[in-house]
């Protein structure tokens, strides 16, 4: 097996539409596909796997993909193509096969190399300031300008590889088992952050008693659970400041709190700056919207993620 030697020659943003589907029979490349908002599911390889805001997928070489948005909230995602072998002195070319008709397909210069502890389909979470995703966000951009350089392909190439196992460390390092109850909690606490759900409500969740869920956040997590779900609702506010032009009370709103003077004084209190302060301080790069779902966009004739 040859030595890693990873180049981007593919990245990009899509908005599905409402029900959108979409097949690629043959994708070669180490994918990277991240769900930046709503809500649907890919199968790879007679697999199904749901996807969330904040979900990041690391995909396998040679896969066969199916794509289905949900019918309310479709998702809008980023994606990359990573060829974790480039024959060094080879052509770069920024463009990976999805069929196998397509000139790169099987390519003698491109392999498939494992770079993770893990292979197959691995899922990550991970929120738009994080470092991998400041980077993928930055590959995006940069695949959309007319002008990219072999240099500057490879170099991203190394980048991405050397943060997906990073975080695979992470993920591997921090596998510790809690108690199943506390598992439920967090699952609706994140399909319910917006809002704002009490103590008593989580107690009812799992049948127990008040003072129990505090114990079970004090114990395995170190923070109260109604700063657990403050947290949650800040990084929510986080994302939607970095990713999308939202005004800061519809951010606020989004993310749960319906006063926007209380979501600015929280913001500061938790993130140490306003709510506009941190956004021009992440965003030195103009923000696109991200494409809004109570508008009708047709979907182009065809999509390659």
């Amino acid at each position: 097996m040859p030595e890693l030697a990873p180049a981007v020659c593919r990245a990009g943003e899509f908005q599905f539409a409402p029900h959108q589907t979409h097949t690629n029979h043959c994708v070669q490349s180490r994918g990277l596909f991240w769900c930046k908002s709503g809500r649907g599911w890919f199968e790879v390889n007679r697999s199904r796997y749901t996807l969330e805001p904040h979900d990041l997928y690391l995909l396998p070489w040679n896969r066969h993909i199916a794509y289905q948005a949900g019918p309310t909230e479709p998702m809008f995602t980023a994606h990359v193509h990573l060829v974790p072998w480039l024959r060094p002195g080879s052509r770069w070319v920024p463009n990976v096969p999805h069929e196998k008709h397509e000139p790169l397909y099987n390519s003698p210069d491109r392999a498939d190399v494992k770079f993770t502890p893990t292979e197959g389909v691995v899922r990550f979470r991970i929120d738009a300031e994080d470092c991998l995703g400041r980077l993928i966000n930055y590959t995006t951009r940069w695949y959309r300008e007319s002008e990219r350089e072999e240099e500057e392909g490879r170099a991203l190439g190394v980048l991405l590889v050397r943060e997906v196992q990073r975080l695979a460390g992470r993920v591997g390092h921090s596998n510790i088992r809690r108690p199943e109850e506390l598992n439920r909690l967090l699952v609706y606490i994140e399909n319910n952050f917006q809002n704002a759900p009490t103590v008593e409500q989580l107690a009812s969740i799992i049948n127990r008693s008040r003072s129990h869920v505090l114990k079970l956040f004090r114990l395995h997590l170190k923070m109260s659970a109604k700063a657990f779900i403050i947290n949650r609702q800040m990084q929510e506010a986080r994302e939607l400041l970095i990713n999308t032009t939202l005004p800061v009370s519809e951010v606020g709103r989004q993310a749960g709190i319906q006063d926007p003077y209380h979501f600015s004084k929280l913001f500061r209190r938790v993130v140490g700056q306003t709510p506009s302060e941190f956004r021009l301080a992440q965003s030195p790069m103009p923000i696109s919207r991200r494409p809004s779902t109570h508008r009708e966009t047709p979907p182009p004739p065809r999509v390659e993620t």
